[in-house]
């Protein structure tokens, strides 16, 4: 307090401005350092941001049984997002890893990778073993709703989550009517509407929800991180859907 009022006192006010001193200055060296304004560091920033998508980190994925990569779905041979293959034969969670931010829709290397072989993606679709691809990569909903309903994307891919190759609006900003067979679905980088189509517990609802599924479409909600500028760690969760679809067990044909 002595401080501060030695500062305000007005001939020391006068005495500051013509020397040239800024006040601001003296008054914030009053002030106690954990008093002061700090500036984050870039890993704070980017936690507290709140554009950023949730984090994969502390996520117990339920995993499937191993097997091989052509019937699991996932290149390395193991599910982590639905993981009952004879119940979900077309449509698979994998958890990738890869450097950076990256578009969904990079073209792939048939280089194998996953987190049980603990090999890096150079795309994220290497996730997806030979004989799948990435759900929504050619941008048609169609693709993922063929394969798997609404309800069993929000309530049966299991913890975490998994984003398919496509975001969830038609253009920025503008939630859409609902899509037909001839839709086509961007993969924005970021922004409003950006945002991947999502299966598992820990997507969300946008406002704008029949991206795929009547009012029952999820997202990986945080516009800083679209389907073309994805990072692992937030989105590393990919939905891969079988090139020629099975039929599914106990289905009613």
């Amino acid at each position: 307090m002595t401080c501060l009022k030695t500062i305000l006192d007005p001939r020391n006010v006068r005495l500051l401005s013509l020397a040239g001193l800024s006040l601001c200055g003296l008054l914030t060296a009053c002030i106690p350092p954990e008093a002061q304004p700090r500036k984050l560091s870039e890993k704070e920033a980017l936690e507290f941001s709140l554009d950023q998508p949730t984090a994969l980190d502390d996520v117990s994925f339920r995993q499937g049984k191993k097997g091989k990569p052509e019937d699991v779905g996932c290149a390395d041979g193991q599910r982590e997002g639905f993981a009952n293959l004879e119940r979900f034969p077309n449509v698979a969670g994998c958890l990738a890893r890869w450097e950076g931010k990256k578009s969904l829709r990079a073209p792939v290397t048939a280089k194998a990778c996953g987190d049980d072989n603990k090999t890096k993606c150079d795309s994220p679709g290497d996730v997806c073993a030979e004989g799948w691809h990435l759900c929504g990569v050619g941008g048609s909903n169609e693709d993922l709703a063929t394969r798997v309903t609404g309800e069993e994307c929000n309530s049966e891919a299991g913890p975490g989550k998994f984003v398919a190759a496509m975001s969830h609006l038609q253009e920025p900003k503008v939630c859409p009517p609902l899509p037909t067979k001839d839709t086509v679905f961007d993969c924005f980088a970021e922004g409003i509407g950006a945002e991947s189509v999502c299966c598992g517990d820990g997507c969300t609802f946008g406002k704008c929800r029949h991206g795929v599924w009547k009012s029952k479409t999820k997202i990986s909600r945080g516009k800083a991180e679209g389907c073309g500028n994805s990072s692992a760690r937030r989105n590393g969760g990919l939905l891969c859907c079988r090139d020629e679809l099975l039929p599914v067990a106990g289905a009613v044909i």
